[in-house]
């Protein structure tokens, strides 16, 4: 009798058991006769992503960061936007243009991307990204900068730049005509000046033109044009990596691999220290419109005109002390009557 009694007792602590195993883990097949993936385990607030779907952020503490976690899609990528991102360093990253993935991902401004923000990359990029922190201007392949009066003098084809230091002025006229004769153009960009006027950075930049790094606030760099005490290396790479951070910041885009020296002034020791931040070329010019030393609109025109030669470097201001922007319709209307055609740096220097 006491054994039944014992033997029931350890029967009854059996079931128990296996009822409690079976409310922990469920291996039921579906009634339905497929099968199913076991799920897999989440923290709790969160879904297992299904099979084949966009990677979406998930809700994170103060301070934390996404991973940079690519996934094939039709033959390309996904990336989540790290802090410090732009445009231009996600592109560089994958070895793609801000244009490429801006299409890809509908967006009209690549300024406009945010932190946890997904981006589709476009097939052929490269599938593995680098530092999630913008890249520093790498060194210059060929050392040096190379110094740049003139382009290729086989073709008509002659270069427009504006600097950009002092107050917007004719800018929007510039712009205009520019855009109205189909013409791109390169803009000597102080990093002050693109601090102090965004959005025409952003429009400059939209529009096609070419950029080119001239300093941060135009201090000169050999001191010839100042104090007669030249910057140290460290001063000038301060200079040249302000300007590039706020221009890809602002626009997405960069002044690599063009340099203008403040006030024209430079030597070996100048091209030496930008071409170790990565800029191969030394843009200096082939005429000056002098629109900055109170020339007239038709003056500016005549010497100009006066000293039109294939592969001519110009070199005009944007600023209201300028007639440069007053002038440049009847300039192009000039040149394009002489057989001229009108570009950027890109392509006074195409082979």
């Amino acid at each position: 009798m006491r054994f039944s009694a014992l033997f029931a007792l350890l029967l009854l602590a059996v079931m128990a058991c296996a009822l409690t195993a079976c409310g922990d883990d469920d291996d039921t097949p579906d009634p339905s006769g497929s099968t199913t993936a076991t799920p897999t385990h989440t923290t709790p607030g969160t879904s297992p992503m299904p099979s084949g779907s966009t990677a979406t952020p998930a809700p994170t503490t103060p301070g934390q960061t996404f991973a940079p976690v690519p996934t094939d899609t039709s033959g390309g990528a996904t990336y989540i936007v790290q802090p410090g991102d732009t445009m231009y360093s996600i592109a560089q990253r994958f070895g793609t243009t801000v244009a490429a993935i801006s299409a890809a991902n509908g967006i009209s401004d690549p300024t406009s991307i945010s932190i946890g923000q997904v981006l589709a990359i476009p097939a052929g990029s490269g599938a593995t990204p680098g530092p999630t922190a913008a890249p520093t201007p790498p060194p210059s392949a060929g050392g040096s900068a190379q110094v740049i009066r003139a382009g290729n003098i086989s073709r008509n084809t002659v270069a427009f730049t504006f600097d950009a230091g002092s107050d917007a002025g004719y800018t929007v006229l510039i712009l205009d005509v520019l855009r109205d004769n189909g013409i791109t153009s390169s803009f000597g960009m102080t990093g002050a000046w693109a601090d102090q006027y965004p959005d025409l950075l952003r429009r400059i930049v939209n529009e096609g033109h070419t950029l080119i790094n001239h300093s941060y606030d135009h201090p000169s760099f050999t001191g010839a044009s100042g104090n007669g005490i030249p910057l140290t290396q460290a001063e000038r790479w301060d200079q040249l990596d302000r300007t590039e951070q706020i221009v890809q910041e602002l626009s997405g885009a960069t002044t690599l691999p063009y340099f203008r020296p403040p006030f024209g002034a430079y030597d070996q020791s100048v091209n030496d220290d930008v071409g170790a931040r990565g800029y191969s070329y030394n843009v200096m010019w082939t005429v000056d419109s002098r629109g900055w030393m109170g020339y007239s609109a038709p003056e500016i025109t005549q010497r100009c005109l006066d000293n039109a030669s294939a592969g001519a470097i110009y070199v005009f201001h944007v600023g209201s002390a300028s007639q440069d922007g007053p002038a440049l319709q009847s300039l192009i209307d000039g040149l394009e009557a002489a057989g001229y055609s009108i570009g950027d740096m890109n392509a006074v220097l195409a082979p």
